[in-house]
């Protein structure tokens, strides 16, 4: 396994190819870990102040909503729309890179495949068998096989994220609603 292994990255250019997508994968689930926990205690304090107001007629204080509306001195639908969207910005910051990084990797993968083959048929002698050819073909598919693994979670973090956003955008059009209807 190891000899395979330093094969693979004495390549400078698979070196490069992998250390990138190490570095995304590293940041994919940092973010994903970071973001799914503020989002879920978010949600449950957005979701604490819709039961507030739905029982008291007020808006508690833990809202973002609450704060947003006490730094205005009309309190309207334009007002609450322009909170709500302010809301989604800051509940969607870093969840763009995970899409980025689910559309990009596959192809930092493929560039270090096609490198890896290039340099596989430019060491070929007059005579190769397909024994001869087939490791190093192998080997620069590796790349592609790293991008993939890379892409899978970062879409599938981005999806389970942005329905998160939009529960809790969903929770805030609640609360104006409900508010503005008293």
């Amino acid at each position: 396994m190891l000899p395979e292994i330093s094969k693979i990255l004495s390549n400078p250019i698979n070196v490069i190819v992998l250390g990138w997508l190490g570095i995304y994968l590293f940041f994919v689930f940092f973010v994903f870990f970071y973001k799914y926990f503020s989002l879920t205690s978010w949600i449950k304090k957005e979701k604490e102040s819709l039961n507030a107001l739905l029982m008291s007629g007020n808006i508690s204080g833990v809202s973002s909503l609450k704060r947003c509306i006490d730094k205005s001195d009309n309190i309207n639908s334009l007002t609450f729309d322009a909170c709500i969207q302010a809301a989604r910005t800051e509940a969607e910051s870093g969840i763009t890179f995970l899409g980025i990084v689910a559309s990009t990797a596959p192809f930092i993968g493929l560039f270090g495949t096609v490198i890896g083959i290039l340099t596989a048929f430019s060491s070929m002698q007059s005579v190769t068998t397909i024994n001869m050819i087939a490791p190093a073909i192998a080997d620069a598919l590796v790349a592609t096989a790293v991008g993939i693994i890379v892409a899978v979670p970062a879409y599938s973090f981005h999806q389970i994220l942005s329905k998160k956003v939009e529960d809790l955008i969903s929770i805030l059009i609640m609360q104006k609603d409900f508010y503005l209807s008293k």
